[in-house]
């Protein structure tokens, strides 16, 4: 049985060279998985579909709970469901979108520089994430909140996001999302890392994998390729910062610096040293990130 923090190679296909770290499932949960794989491979399929596309709710710490407590609590219906955000300040709006498995106290770090660039900050908690309902989640469901958080905060200066919550804001702004300047802490390029990191901790084999993703291309009417962050970057036009550790395990620096490579005039920053969700208190990254959009 693998163990929890093993690393887990790229699969065949995707062109970086680093190494992640599966996505942690209870030892029962592996194996409950690879039974059902052999046993009763479309009900696996299922399974495993709920399970990708359900996150878990990350703990908020004290101190974002703080800058969350001082922000104006506004509500939107995203799919008919209760999307919940925050807005500091005045002025242009910054949109401030976490990752997988995040939430809104995640990006509160950029919140008062924001605020004293002149700035209004406005982060959500995304379909399924943190305080906003639902129990799934999707690219498209980050999609569709940001845009209706965009129709409501208008003007938009910019966007920062992380991790997933990156390759949503690329997705929406390929959709319609008008924003002059991006910043993308730890992006991904693709979606195969994601999928690497869940087939590695779950323990599903490749048929069920595929299986997975075909049924939730139809769940969702998207196909997933072509709508990757590498696919849609060469037809930007917003300037973009990348901020990316090397040593990030969970979407690796290659990645970032693939997306900064394909996306026209894009700017790539190494932040040695501070993982995969340090990076969004650095207080230097989110200097040079307001610094960026501020531009």
């Amino acid at each position: 049985m693998q163990p929890m923090d093993a690393a887990v190679v790229y699969p065949k296909g995707n062109s970086t060279t680093g190494r992640l770290r599966p996505v942690p499932v209870p030892p029962w949960l592996r194996t409950g998985m690879r039974v059902a794989s052999t046993l009763a491979p479309g009900a696996a399929a299922r399974l495993a579909r709920k399970l990708f596309f359900t996150p878990m709710r990350a703990r908020v710490r004290d101190e974002e709970r703080a800058v969350l407590a001082r922000g104006e609590l506004f509500s939107l219906a995203v799919g008919g469901q209760r999307v919940v955000g925050r807005a500091w300040g005045e002025g242009p709006t910054v949109l401030l979108v976490h990752g997988w498995g995040g939430h809104s106290g995640q990006m509160t770090s950029l919140v008062d520089p924001a605020m004293a660039a002149g700035f209004r900050a406005v982060a959500l908690d995304l379909p399924g994430h943190g305080e906003s309902a639902g129990s799934v989640s999707s690219l498209i469901h980050f999609a569709s909140a940001l845009v209706r958080a965009a129709a409501l905060f208008r003007p938009v200066r910019g966007v920062v996001a992380h991790s997933f919550g990156a390759a949503a804001s690329t997705y929406a702004i390929s959709s319609g999302l008008a924003v002059e300047r991006a910043v993308f802490f730890a992006p991904p390029a693709g979606f195969e890392s994601f999928w690497a990191r869940f087939r590695a901790g779950v323990g599903v084999s490749q048929e069920i994998m595929d299986r997975m993703l075909h049924e939730a291309e139809e769940w969702l009417n998207v196909r997933f390729d072509g709508i990757g962050p590498v696919d849609l970057a060469p037809r930007m036009t917003a300037p973009l910062l990348v901020l990316h550790d090397p040593e990030d395990r969970e979407v690796p620096y290659e990645e970032g610096a693939e997306l900064a490579r394909r996306w026209p005039g894009a700017e790539l920053r190494p932040a040695v040293g501070l993982g995969h969700l340090r990076i969004l208190r650095d207080e230097r990254c989110v200097a040079e990130a307001v610094g960026f959009i501020a531009r």
